[in-house]
């Protein structure tokens, strides 16, 4: 039997986590099985499990795939050096996230959701969530810093305590789109700033 390339095995991979992304925005990820990813990506168990061993493995691959490419502007902005508005870049973020999120017709707002709310009850969700999030949190950081450095808020300011502060408001506005539909997290984000400096 011929070896599988990378490439190969790198598109199943996805296969099975693009199904596991649907089954889980549909269903939430206590009411979706196993057997209901595997069903869905139209391969064998084994095929499933070579890839995620368990259902945590595959919750935590799912978390990633909604969290990073929708921190990928924040980190961009981060890395570039630029002085910019904290919650304005904060609307980039959200406003990517909700594009990823509803990737193939598929809201995955939930999903996010989902993840943080499973991460209290699952230590192997947690550190990975703390990973993501913490560098979410890190690149909202810097970016508060060298704000203040520019002198848009005052020196006496925490900047950590800012950021911690910050980084709550995005969890805020996904609950709040998911009990009332859409929000304008873009006017609320401009409003938060004009009112703390940020």
């Amino acid at each position: 039997m011929p070896r599988r390339s990378p490439q190969h095995h790198e598109q199943r991979r996805e296969q099975v986590l693009a199904a596991a992304l649907q089954c889980f925005a549909r269903d939430g990820f206590h009411a979706a099985s196993m057997a209901d990813v595997i069903a869905a990506a139209g391969v064998s168990a084994g095929t499933v499990y070579r890839y995620f061993p368990s259902k945590s493995a595959l919750v935590v691959a799912a978390g990633r795939a909604v969290f990073l490419p929708a921190a990928a502007p924040l980190t961009a902005l981060a890395a570039s050096g630029k002085v910019v508005r904290p919650t304005e870049a904060m609307g980039m973020m959200f406003a990517a996230l909700l594009e990823r999120a509803q990737q193939d017709g598929t809201d995955m707002t939930a999903l996010t959701l989902d993840v943080w709310a499973e991460s209290q009850r699952d230590a192997e969700i947690r550190d990975a969530l703390q990973q993501v999030y913490g560098g979410i949190r890190a690149d909202l950081g810097a970016l508060v810093t060298r704000w203040q450095e520019a002198g848009h808020i005052p020196a006496s300011e925490d900047p950590e305590t800012l950021t911690i502060a910050l980084a709550g408001v995005m969890p805020g506005l996904l609950l709040q789109r998911r009990i009332f539909g859409e929000v304008d997290a873009a006017g609320a984000l401009r409003a938060l700033g004009e009112r703390t400096g940020l």
